[in-house]
C-alpha cells in the first residue's frame, strides 16, 4: 500500500475543502446559505478527519499529519463489507469518532484510541475514487448513495447519511431537530452549487478586553475592533479572539471612550483584522461574546495564539500556546456583573468546547533523533554529486500533527538542469520507514557511489 500517496490525497483533500468551509449560526441559515437547487445535509460528528484507505483488500486509516491506522477493530468490518461489495480498491473521506449514547466529542475518540476501542467509529461523508472511478465534487447523490450502499446504517463503519432538499426552510427545520432537539454537534450542508456549510449552534463567553482599535474615516472616534482574552491562571492572559461585530454606534462611541481612559504599556503588538496594532488596556472590562465555532486548526496546522502576562510594566508576551480561532464573534453586552478572575473568564470556558493539544496546556515538542544517517558521494564529468539519506524518529507522534518516522532524501548533482532533488516520507511504523530507507539506498546508490 502507498501510503506516501494516500497521505498526500488526505493534505489536498483537507485544504480544498477546508477552504470552502462557511460557518454558519443556525439563525443564520437563510441569511448565509446561498440559494441553490438542491442540499444535501447530514450530521456533523466531532472527531478527527481521516482517509479509509482500501488496497487489493488491505484496509487501513490515514490522516493528513501523516498518522496510519492498521489496528482498530473498525478495520475489519470495513475490509468485510468492501470485500462483500466487491471493491478492491477506494479512497473514502470520513470522520473517526467515539461513540456512546450521549454526545461524542472529540476527546472521547483522543482518551479511547490508544487503548484501540470497539466503539471508535467511521463515519463515511465522501468519496474520492473507487475501483478506478474518480468521483466528481458535484455528483453529490450520487456519491452519498454509494455509501449508504457499501456501509449500512448501525455499524461501526457507515455512511454519515443524507437528506436531500430544496429550500433554506428545510434546512432550518433539519438544524432544529438534529441540533436543537437531538444534541448533536451541527449539521454539514453541501449545494448544488459547490459550496459547503458548516452549522453549529452559538455559544457564548466570557473575556476580558485588553485591547481596542479605533475607527478610521467617518468611523473616528468610534470603536472599531476589541482584542479579548481569558485567564490561564492569576496573571496570565491568553489571547482567544478579536471581536468587531454586534456594537451599536453608541456602543462604539461610549466604548472607546471608557477605554481610552485606560491605556498600558506592552512589549506585545498585535495586529487587528484592519492590520492596524491594538492600543492595549487594563484588563477591567468584562464582556460577553458568541461565536458559531472555535476552531482548532487550520489546514497550515494547529491555531496557536500568544499568552501575556500583566503587571507594573503592563503587558509581557510569555508563549504561544494551542488555543482557538472564534468564527465570527458577535458582541452581546458588557458583564458588569462579573470580574477579571479564574472562575468568571476562566480559559476551561474554551476546554469545556473543544479539546486543545495539551489539554489547553503548553505542548512540550520533544527533539527528535536520528535513527540512520549515510552520505555518499561520486564523481561525475570532473564534479561531486552528493546524495545524502536520514530517517528520524520525531518524538512528538502523539500530537496528530507530526507522524512518528520520516525519512529525507537529498540529492546534489550540479551536472543536472535541476541540482538539488529532495524527497520526504513518513510513517507512524518504524518497520515500514526502515524498509523504506533501505528501498530508497538500494535504488539510489549504486556502482560508482562511495560512502563519504
Amino acid at each position: 500500500m502507498d501510503i506516501q500517496t494516500y497521505i498526500s490525497q488526505a493534505q489536498t483533500y483537507k485544504r480544498s475543502v477546508a477552504s470552502k468551509y462557511l460557518p454558519a449560526g443556525g439563525e443564520e441559515i437563510v441569511s448565509k446559505i446561498r440559494e441553490a437547487e438542491q442540499y444535501l445535509l447530514s450530521v456533523k460528528y466531532d472527531g478527527h478527519f481521516y482517509l479509509l484507505c482500501c488496497e487489493k483488500g488491505a484496509v487501513t486509516l490515514v490522516s493528513p499529519g501523516g498518522n496510519v491506522i492498521d489496528d482498530l477493530p473498525l478495520l475489519a468490518e470495513a475490509k468485510e463489507l468492501l470485500s462483500k461489495a466487491k471493491v478492491k480498491d477506494a479512497c473514502i473521506p470520513g470522520e473517526l469518532y467515539f461513540r456512546k449514547e450521549d454526545r461524542s466529542r472529540v476527546f472521547d475518540l483522543t482518551a479511547n484510541l490508544d487503548d484501540k476501542s470497539p466503539d471508535i467509529c467511521f463515519a463515511a461523508f465522501d468519496i474520492l475514487s473507487i475501483d478506478g472511478k474518480e468521483y466528481e465534487r458535484s455528483e453529490l447523490v450520487e456519491k452519498h448513495k454509494k455509501l449508504d450502499e457499501l456501509f449500512p446504517e448501525g455499524g461501526k463503519v457507515h455512511s454519515v447519511g443524507s437528506k436531500s432538499v430544496e429550500s433554506r426552510k428545510d434546512i432550518q427545520d433539519y438544524f432544529k431537530q438534529v441540533v436543537e432537539t437531538d444534541g448533536q454537534e451541527g449539521v454539514v450542508v453541501k449545494s448544488s452549487e459547490g459550496m459547503i456549510y458548516k452549522l453549529k449552534p452559538r455559544c457564548t463567553l466570557d473575556g476580558v478586553v485588553i485591547g481596542f482599535v479605533e475607527g478610521e474615516g467617518d468611523r473616528a472616534g468610534m470603536l472599531r475592533e476589541v482584542l479579548v482574552a481569558m485567564l490561564r491562571d492569576e496573571k496570565i492572559y491568553q489571547i482567544t479572539a478579536k471581536v468587531g461585530n454586534g456594537f451599536t454606534d453608541d456602543d462604539r462611541k461610549n466604548l472607546l471612550k471608557t477605554l481610552a481612559k485606560s491605556k498600558v504599556d506592552s512589549n506585545y503588538i498585535e495586529a487587528s483584522g484592519a492590520k492596524v496594532a491594538f492600543t492595549m488596556v487594563k484588563p477591567e472590562m468584562v464582556i460577553e461574546y458568541s461565536s458559531i465555532d472555535l476552531a482548532v486548526e487550520t489546514s497550515k496546522g494547529t491555531i496557536r495564539k500568544m499568552s501575556l502576562s500583566y503587571g507594573e510594566d503592563g503587558y509581557s508576551a510569555e508563549q504561544s500556546l494551542p488555543c482557538v480561532s472564534s468564527m465570527s464573534p458577535v458582541f452581546l453586552r458588557i458583564r458588569d456583573d462579573k470580574k477579571v478572575n479564574k472562575d468568571d473568564i476562566r480559559f476551561s470556558q474554551i476546554t469545556d468546547i473543544v479539546e486543545l493539544a495539551g489539554s489547553g496546556e503548553a505542548v512540550e515538542l520533544k527533539e527528535s533523533e536520528i535513527l540512520k544517517r549515510e552520505v555518499f558521494v561520486k564523481e561525475s564529468k570532473g564534479q561531486k554529486m552528493v546524495r545524502k539519506f536520514m530517517l528520524w524518529k520525531t518524538n512528538k507522534e502523539k500530537d496528530p500533527d507530526y507522524p512518528a518516522f520520516v525519512f529525507h532524501y537529498t540529492d546534489f548533482s550540479p551536472t543536472r538542469k535541476a541540482m538539488l532533488k529532495k524527497d520526504i516520507k513518513v510513517s507512524d511504523s518504524k518497520k515500514q520507514i526502515e524498509q523504506i530507507y533501505a528501498d530508497e539506498i538500494a535504488e539510489n546508490v549504486k556502482k560508482g557511489w562511495e560512502p563519504a
